[in-house]
């Protein structure tokens, strides 16, 4: 008797510690009408996810297909610099915002390779 007790303890006490982080799991974000607030608002795993999402999404990336982690990081950080600086704007605006920016600094470096 003993021996089932402690096997029920110990599904219980996993149950309950894997339940809300299956509940945080669940949640969907609907980045079509995400404002900057609440991008800012999501977990520091999740913001990374979103921007390269509506990048990819929007294609505002061109045709780059090769990652650069300090180059996304960077990438990240500006479209987080952008909502704090503009709380209300929208989310995915920043993003494409912040991909032609980043866009016209690499043809103007080309430019300047080239000559």
């Amino acid at each position: 008797m003993t021996r089932r007790g402690l096997r029920w303890s110990v599904v219980v006490t996993l149950l309950a510690f894997s339940a809300p982080v299956a509940a945080e799991e669940a949640k969907r974000v609907d980045i079509k009408n995400l404002s900057c607030v609440s991008f800012l608002a999501q977990a520091d795993d999740i913001r990374p996810m979103l921007v390269a999402w509506v990048h990819g999404y929007t294609h505002a990336g061109g045709e780059n297909w090769i990652l650069d982690p300090p180059a996304a990081r960077s990438f990240v950080s500006s479209v987080e610099d952008l909502c704090r600086k503009a709380p209300l704007a929208s989310f995915r605006y920043q993003v494409m915002a912040t991909a032609k920016t980043r866009q016209a600094e690499a043809k103007k470096a080309a430019k300047a390779a080239a000559k």
